[in-house]
C-alpha cells in the first residue's frame, strides 16, 4: 500500500513538470507583441515585403549574367587527330596528323554582351524599386484599413453607450406605466444593430490587419498594435510640383525606361555578333613516307546565312513596344495625378464641414432630444431619430476619412512614393 501511494506520488509530480515543461515551452515560443507607427510600418514593407524579396532575388539572377560575359572565345577551342595508315605504294608506319582550332569575337560582340547583361541588371533593379513602392502602398492601404474600422468600432461603441441609456430609460417609463412595449422593442432594435455593426467593424478590422501581415510578411500570430492615427489628413503639393516629380522619378516610368534600354542593348549586341568570326589554327601533318610539318594558319567565318536575323527583328520590334508604353504610361499617370489630387482635396473639405458643422450640429441634437425625453416632452421616437442622425452624421465622418486617404494611396501610387506638402 506504502509503495502504490508512492508511485502515485511520483507519477504525479512527472505529470506536473510535463505540464509545466509544456507550458514554458509555449511561452518560449510564443510571438511577441509588435507596435508599429505608420511610417514604420512602410518602411518595414520596403525592407521585408514579399515581393520585395522576390525581387531581390531577381536581382541577384540577373548580376549572375555578367559571369563570362565578355569572353572573346564563342565556342571551345576544337582539338581534331586523325590516324593515316598505308594503303598501298610502299612500306612504312602509320602517318597522323593534330589540328588545334580557335575562334574569337573581334567584332565587339563581347562588349555588346557586356552592356546587356548590365542593362539585365538595371532592369531588376527597377522592378525592385518597383516592387517597394508596390509593397509600400499594399501597407498603407492595410494600415489605413485597420485604423479606419477601429475609428468605426469606437464610434459604435460610443452610440453603444448612448443606445443603452435610452433603452434602460424607456424601459424605467414602460415599468412606471408612461411607455408602451414599442418604445422598448424600438430601442431594443437599436441597440441590437450597433452591436452588430461593432461586430462587422471588427471583421474588417481583422481582414485590414491580415492584409498589413502579409505586406510585412508577418506570421498570422503576431500581435500587431498600430499606434497611429489616420485622423490627421496634411496638405499634399502643388500640382505641378506632383506632375513633374511622377514624371521624372516614377519607378513604373523607370522600370519602362530600363526595359527599353535593355532592348537597345539586345539589338546591339545581335548586331555585333553579325560580324564574322577570325580563327587561328595550328597542327601538325605527318604522312607515311614524306616529311613532319606543322601547320599555321588563319579561318574567316562566311555569314552567307545570318540565322538571327528573327531575334534581331522581335527585339527591334519589341523596343518600338516599349518605347510607345513609356509614352502612353506617362499620360496615364498625369491624369492620375489630377484626379487622386482632386479627390483628395474635395475629401479633406468635406472632412472639414462634417466635423466643424455637422457633428456639432447633430450632437447638440442628440442633447437636446435626450434631456427632452428625461423630461418627457418628446417620446422615444424623436430620440431614437435624434441618435441615428448623430450616427450617421459622425459614420459620414469617417467615410469621409476613408475616401480621403483611399485618394492619397492612389495619389501616392500616381506620383510614385510619398507625397509631402
Amino acid at each position: 500500500m506504502k509503495f502504490r501511494f508512492k508511485s502515485a506520488l511520483a507519477s504525479l509530480l512527472c505529470a506536473c513538470a510535463f505540464a509545466w515543461c509544456c507550458l514554458a515551452a509555449r511561452h518560449a515560443h510564443a510571438a511577441d507583441p509588435l507596435s508599429l507607427s505608420l511610417s514604420e510600418a512602410l518602411e518595414r514593407a520596403k525592407a521585408a515585403g514579399p515581393e520585395v524579396k522576390r525581387a531581390g532575388f531577381a536581382v541577384r539572377e540577373a548580376d549572375a549574367r555578367r559571369v563570362n560575359a565578355g569572353i572573346v572565345l564563342p565556342v571551345n577551342p576544337r582539338l581534331a587527330m586523325d590516324a593515316r595508315p598505308l594503303i598501298s605504294g610502299g612500306s612504312g608506319s602509320w602517318g597522323y596528323g593534330a589540328t588545334l582550332d580557335f575562334l574569337f569575337d573581334v567584332g565587339g560582340a563581347p562588349r555588346a554582351r557586356i552592356r546587356e547583361a548590365e542593362q539585365f541588371s538595371a532592369l531588376a533593379k527597377a522592378d525592385l524599386a518597383l516592387s517597394r513602392t508596390s509593397a509600400r502602398m499594399r501597407a498603407l492601404g492595410g494600415y489605413v484599413s485597420a485604423q479606419i474600422a477601429e475609428l468605426r468600432m469606437i464610434e459604435a461603441d460610443a452610440a453603444l453607450v448612448v443606445a443603452r441609456r435610452v433603452l434602460d430609460a424607456t424601459e424605467r417609463r414602460v415599468n412606471a406605466g408612461a411607455g408602451s412595449e414599442l418604445d422598448a422593442a424600438s430601442a431594443q432594435l437599436q441597440v441590437a444593430e450597433l452591436e452588430a455593426a461593432r461586430m462587422a467593424f471588427e471583421r474588417d478590422r481583422a481582414s485590414g490587419l491580415m492584409d498589413l501581415r502579409d505586406a510585412l510578411d508577418l506570421d498570422s500570430d503576431v500581435p500587431l498594435t498600430l499606434t497611429s492615427s489616420v485622423m490627421d489628413l496634411p496638405q499634399v503639393g502643388e500640382v505641378n510640383a506632383l506632375l513633374s516629380r511622377a514624371l521624372t522619378a516614377h519607378p513604373e516610368l523607370k522600370a519602362i525606361q530600363a526595359r527599353v534600354a535593355l532592348w537597345t542593348a539586345t539589338e546591339e549586341r545581335l548586331g555585333a555578333e553579325v560580324f564574322p568570326k577570325l580563327g587561328f589554327y595550328a597542327g601538325i601533318d605527318s604522312a607515311p613516307l614524306s616529311p613532319t610539318y606543322g601547320v599555321l594558319g588563319l579561318s574567316v567565318e562566311l555569314p552567307f546565312a545570318q540565322r538571327n536575323q528573327g531575334p534581331r527583328a522581335q527585339s527591334l520590334r519589341a523596343r518600338e513596344s516599349a518605347e510607345a508604353d513609356l509614352a502612353l504610361e506617362a499620360r496615364l499617370l498625369q491624369r492620375a495625378v489630377v484626379a487622386a489630387l482632386s479627390s483628395y482635396e474635395s475629401s479633406r473639405r468635406e472632412l472639414d464641414r462634417l466635423s466643424s458643422q455637422a457633428v456639432p450640429a447633430a450632437e447638440r441634437t442628440l442633447s437636446f432630444a435626450e434631456a427632452g425625453f428625461q423630461a418627457g416632452r418628446f417620446d422615444v421616437f424623436r430620440l431614437l431619430a435624434a441618435a441615428r442622425d448623430s450616427l450617421r452624421v459622425r459614420a459620414s465622418r469617417i467615410d469621409a476619412i476613408e475616401a480621403a486617404w483611399s485618394a492619397r494611396i492612389e495619389l501616392e501610387r500616381a506620383v510614385g512614393g510619398e507625397v509631402k506638402s
